[in-house]
């Protein structure tokens, strides 16, 4: 099986590739169908809000 690069497959400009036959519609589902599931792989960070004034100049 051919592997898909990244770039070809980017959610963001798939649509485009399939246009311009980089990549076929039935390539891509393929790909989706075949990404593990990440379901509970991750870590929960806490954000505490930050006390600086509006004046302070951000860095």
């Amino acid at each position: 099986m051919v592997t898909l690069g990244d770039k070809v497959v980017d959610k963001r400009i798939v649509e485009r590739n399939i246009t311009k036959g980089l990549v076929t519609k039935e390539q891509y589902e393929r790909h989706l169908a075949d990404l593990p599931d990440q379901e509970g792989a991750y870590e929960r960070v806490e954000v505490e809000p930050n006390d600086s004034s509006d004046d302070a100049p951000l860095e």
